[in-house]
């Protein structure tokens, strides 16, 4: 029996292929999506190294190599990304603030010494795939480097430059950019703003944007191709989303959903937690705004207001709270930093989720049948509470113009309310009904890149295609110009034969006039 299982395992390690894995992003939310993938992979006898600002750090996968990047949430700090919410403000001051925190996370990342040394000593190693976090083009750089296939993977909905990327339609009128407040049903004023959007966004992208990822992955990476051509490279990439939260979109076979990969099956609660949960009779309400927003950092007269309207509310309150002190908190309000979020969301007395709308905690509470209001602050979180707010399945407010009526009544109204309950059930059947475990499929899909060295067969033509070709405007153009050379021919010819025949006219009538019988005198 040992040596048969020794055997298995020299067969899997023997069939393993050697993969790195880059995930930039320094956000827990965003790793709990990419973590499950590359731990699999490890355990299926993959040689996998990772950079990762969020390791493991499981001695038990002795396949996996982490490189610890968790020192760049400092640059990414410094940014105030945990506040860029909590004062008003424009998408494009979103993205601009974003950008400059991702440019100074890449330079940080790449300059750390293991990073350096994958860098300078590539020829030392090499692999038969890369794994990139399909969001920040500057790390493309590394397809380049090992010469190697590329598959992507995205925490959130892609973007109109990624979706170009692959070759996915991109109508601005149906797909409006995520950091935009809407989501589906746009109006003519939205479909207005979301075309503008699109277009000043590629042009800022290109003027500005670009060059200074072009010269941090020059520096680093050397000669290399831009990026925009390498991300067009891409044999394929693993987008996060499903049904429940997303438009219908016709999408090209290098795009591939996955829905719910961070799910984990419900475990019991600590001790303390769960006799909070089981003694609450009345219920409980969950309040938590994610891993980038902090709670303690929020403007103190919204904090009061929250705490107010819980005050008068006949349910416990769970909410996480970074700070251990929370002056003039109400006795039914429990603070903790840290809270165990999916397992909490399954307890039968959890009668409502009120959350930031980031797209890994909607997916939770969907899946728990849980009601949810929304209190979205910046990137995907407006479009999703949008278009889950369209769909019947909640209520949002707004952070920086909500009032303290408005708040309680929406509690109320989720909770009082079964519409809600009905059609966030309804939400979690489409989008748990999957043909296979989420997991299953990243890994069935990244293996077959591997089996078909980089699957070629599923780029889409129209990728490589010039501008002008693929909206037909040469065509067009052609056709234009063709209908209008007709017209041209046409009217000169009808013109030539006008003036024929006035020509002709003036010679006839005379002529026909002398040549006509004089009558006789008896007629």
């Amino acid at each position: 029996m040992f040596a048969l299982l020794l055997l298995c395992a020299f067969v899997s390690a023997s069939h393993g292929a050697r993969i790195l894995g880059v995930f930039m992003t320094p956000s827990y939310s965003h790793q709990v999506v990419f973590q499950p993938i590359w731990k699999e992979l490890s355990l299926r006898g993959h040689q996998v190294t990772v950079l990762t600002p969020n390791p493991l750090n499981d001695p038990t996968l002795t396949n996996l190599t982490e490189i610890d990047l968790s020192f760049c949430y400092k640059a990414w700090d410094n940014y105030s990304i945990a506040t860029l919410g909590a004062k008003e403000h424009s998408s494009s001051e979103e993205i601009k603030k974003l950008s400059e925190a991702y440019l100074a996370v890449s330079e940080v990342q790449l300059s750390h010494p293991e990073v350096q040394d994958l860098l300078k000593n590539n020829s030392k190693y090499e692999f038969d795939l890369i794994l990139v976090e399909f969001l920040w083009p500057v790390m493309y750089g590394f397809k380049d480097i090992f010469k190697c296939p590329m598959v992507g993977i995205a925490s959130l909905p892609l973007t109109g430059t990624a979706n170009e990327a692959i070759g996915n339609p991109n109508n601005p009128a149906l797909e409006p950019e995520f950091t935009l407040p809407f989501s589906t049903n746009l109006s003519f004023k939205e479909r207005v703003i979301s075309t503008i959007f699109k277009v000043l966004f590629k042009v800022g992208a290109k003027v500005s944007l670009r060059p200074k990822m072009e010269k941090i992955s020059q520096k680093h990476f050397g000669n290399i191709r831009r990026l925009e051509v390498i991300a067009q490279d891409v044999s394929l990439v693993l987008v996060n989303s499903n049904l429940a939260l997303q438009n219908v979109k016709p999408l090209v076979p290098a795009h591939v959903e996955l829905s719910g990969i961070h799910i984990k099956e419900p475990k019991p609660l600590p001790k303390d937690l769960k006799t909070f949960m089981d003694d609450a009779k009345e219920g409980v309400i969950f309040f938590s705004l994610g891993s980038n927003i902090k709670s303690e950092l929020l403007p103190e007269e919204q904090v009061n207001k929250f705490m107010n309207v819980f005050s008068q509310l006949p349910y416990k309150v769970l909410w996480k709270f970074e700070n251990e002190n929370l002056p003039n908190k109400p006795n039914n309000v429990e603070i903790k930093k840290w809270l165990p979020q999916q397992d909490l969301l399954h307890h039968p007395n959890m009668k409502l989720f009120i959350t930031q709308g980031g797209l890994q905690s909607l997916d939770e509470a969907i899946r728990s049948e849980v009601p949810i209001l929304t209190i979205p602050f910046f990137a995907d979180q407006r479009y999703n509470s949008h278009h889950l707010a369209q769909s019947g399945g909640s209520l949002s407010i707004d952070f920086h113009s909500f009032t303290e009526e408005e708040f309680k009544e929406k509690i109320v109204e989720l909770i009082s309310n079964p519409t809600y309950k009905k059609q966030i059930t309804k939400l979690s059947k489409i989008a748990s009904d999957q043909p296979m475990p989420a997991l299953e499929k990243a890994v069935w899909w990244i293996e077959y890149v591997i089996r078909h060295d980089g699957a070629e067969h599923l780029k889409y033509p129209g990728v490589d295609m010039p501008f002008y070709q693929y909206f037909l405007l040469d065509v067009i153009a052609f056709m234009a110009g063709t209908v209008g050379l007709m017209f041209y021919i046409l009217r000169r010819i009808f013109k030539h034969v006008v003036v024929t025949y006035k020509v002709f006219s003036k010679l006839v009538g005379p002529l026909s006039n002398s040549i006509r019988p004089e009558k006789s005198h008896a007629e």
